[in-house]
Parts: structure tokens; sequence; C-alpha cells
């Protein structure tokens, strides 16, 4: 777990005006929150918009249910989905799904309570407005959406923590799935998560976006089948035609 300052700040609005800042957590310890915190220094009224990554957020597909279709059956759903792949640790997180669209799985989020709790407290402290704590998954996409086809694709989110991997249908998420950044070699992850899931399609395209501390790695062979764009703010490559679905989701400080 990285307990570095963190690698992302923006200020969002001008000099002069009360100012806004987002900020990229990958430390979800108390200590590490504090830290962080008290190393900004940010003057009081400064309106705080967390983006948490790394061990800090967890993500579960959650499936359609044709019996459990309503929004509270949908949350229970996706409750469930946390406790069957991690234990008794979930039931002190809180999730969160993106809106739901008739017939499809939905990608979902777990971050712990005591985490949330922790970011509002620290930030009363310092007389900050915490506006939202957002995971950093959904937060990069909602950005890039924008840039990306409307078809079948992979999204790629890489920090100095680890990397996650959401392969994205034209109507529902298909696979999620974080791996350690030292361990991964991009092109051979995605054959073998493409394999396991009996993908007949030819291989997509390939989004990836960076936090500003990551170098982008060597992504793929002269023998690759994917097809790999940067997203980064900084990088140069990208694409004209615009995802319709947006999948932020904010979790209320």
């Amino acid at each position: 777990m990285s307990r570095s300052l963190p690698d992302r700040l923006r200020a969002l609005l001008p000099t002069g005006r009360r100012s806004a800042v987002e900020l990229r957590l990958t430390d979800p310890r108390p200590e590490g929150i504090e830290q962080q915190l008290d190393a900004l220094a940010l003057p009081a009224g400064t309106r705080l918009t967390c983006i948490l990554a790394g061990e800090g957020v967890r993500y579960r597909i959650v499936p359609w249910r044709d019996q459990l279709s309503r929004p509270a059956q949908r949350q229970l759903l996706a409750e469930q989905c946390f406790l069957e792949a991690y234990g008794d640790a979930a039931r002190g997180w809180t999730v969160r799904q993106h809106a739901t669209r008739y017939g499809a799985a939905t990608l979902a989020c777990a971050i712990d309570t005591a985490v949330l709790d922790q970011l509002t407290a620290q930030s009363r402290a310092r007389r900050l407005t915490l506006v939202s704590v957002q995971p950093a998954l959904m937060h990069s996409y909602n950005l890039a959406r924008h840039t990306m086809s409307a078809g079948l694709h992979w999204f790629v989110s890489l920090d100095a923590v680890s990397t996650t991997l959401l392969l994205q249908s034209p109507t529902e998420p298909l696979l999620v799935k974080r791996v350690p950044l030292s361990a991964l070699d991009l092109s051979d992850t995605l054959d073998r998560e493409w394999f396991a899931l009996g993908m007949e399609a030819p291989p997509c395209a390939v989004y990836v976006v960076r936090s500003d501390a990551v170098s982008l790695p060597s992504l793929q062979g002269d023998a690759s089948p994917w097809s790999f764009v940067d997203l980064t703010p900084s990088g140069s490559a990208s694409t004209s035609t615009p995802l319709p679905t947006a999948m932020s989701k904010v979790l209320p400080a």
C-alpha cells in the first residue's frame, strides 16, 4: 500500500475564488489520510473531491436478476456480491452501483465506511468542504467516455498500487478485475482474461488511463492483437466516437 503523498492534486477554480481541489488518494489508512491532508495545507473553505484508488476501493459485477429488479433489491444483491467475494469484512463497506439498465448487469464499488467517516471528520476538522468521494475506476471512465468507441472495449486504469481492468460491452460490464501493477504484462493478461471468458469476438480496443505518477509500460509486442489507446490527459492518442452511457457514481460525503 502506498504511503507517499497523493500523486494527483488539481485545482479546479482560479485563485481568488473559493477554491476547489480534486485529490487522488491511494492510502486509505486513517493516519495516511491525516498525513496527506496535513501536507497539502489547504485553505479553509476549499471544496474537496477525493478520488479513491488502490486498496481503498473494490469492484464487482452485479448480474441481472429478473426477480430482483427493483432498486432496493438491486442494492441488496450488490451487497451480497461483495459478501460472497470478501466475507464478513464487506459488512462494514458502503456499496454503490451505477444506474440500472433493465436486463443488464451493473458495475458496483465498495469503500470501507470507516474511510468515508475518516475523510469526513478530517475535512471538517480542517474546515474543508468534502464534496464527494469517488472510486477511481468510475471517475476515470466517466472523464474518458466521450473519447471511447461505443462497441466492445477494455478500459484499463493504472495507478501506483495496482491496475484495474474493465471489459465493457455496448450494454453492460462483462468483467472487472484488479491485478498488482508489478506483476502486469498487460497484453498477456488481456489474452488470459479473454480466453477465460470464452470470447469469440475479434480483439477490441484497449483504452488506458494512468495516474500522473505512473509511466506508460510497454503494452504490446509485434504479435499482440490488441489496439492500445492512451487516454491519459498528457497522452497524445485518442478517438472521437462517444460512449453514450456514463458509469460514474459519487459516494456522498
